[in-house]
């Protein structure tokens, strides 16, 4: 599965180790901190003082503008997106993002303290604080069972072809 890894820049080095061990169990990944690849890393710090932005003119610098075009390209690419808690605002639009257009979302922290939860989180196909959850999670799921995703045959119902309103026996769209 393509999974595209949102959190913080806090979370460095787990979003990393994650992407390693997502990377052992045969998936294909994005970290937005991993220069390791073809990716273009936007850190803030290349910006300057923090002081003197506001949110237009931050969202006006072409650095600011590559790394948005970048992370969507990402987003638009992935299947699933990991958010990896604690986490900003961007992290949670991209996991937003990808909810909305139809694609898993996992959200995961190592601890959840006690106080720390959201109402929304309930859009997550899975919340967990178990790496072997999501290993779990992910070799059960079969993309083409994702709403929208077309396909061939249905995935239930051997020999239909899927071209139909609804499959015959479960009477569930395969649009």
């Amino acid at each position: 599965m393509k999974i595209y890894i949102a959190s913080s820049w806090k979370n460095e080095l787990l979003v990393l180790k994650i992407k390693h061990m997502l990377e052992t169990w045969g998936h294909e990944l994005d970290a937005f901190c991993d220069s390791s690849s073809d990716r273009y890393v936007f850190h803030f710090s290349e910006i300057g003082p923090s002081d003197l932005l506001n949110a237009v003119n931050f969202l006006q610098d072409e650095r600011v503008q590559r790394a948005f075009k970048e992370d969507k390209k990402w987003l638009d690419w992935c299947e699933c997106c990991l958010l990896v808690l604690p986490a900003g605002n961007s992290a949670h639009l991209e996991g937003g993002y990808v909810k909305g257009t139809g694609k898993l979302l996992i959200i995961y922290r190592p601890v959840f303290p006690n106080g720390e939860f959201d109402v929304m989180y309930g859009f997550a196909d899975l919340v967990t604080d178990d790496p072997t959850e999501i290993k779990t999670f992910l070799e059960r799921f079969n993309v083409e069972q994702m709403p929208g995703h077309p396909r061939e045959f249905c995935t239930c119902c051997d020999g239909y072809d899927g071209y139909d309103d609804e499959c015959p026996i479960h009477g569930i769209d395969q649009y």
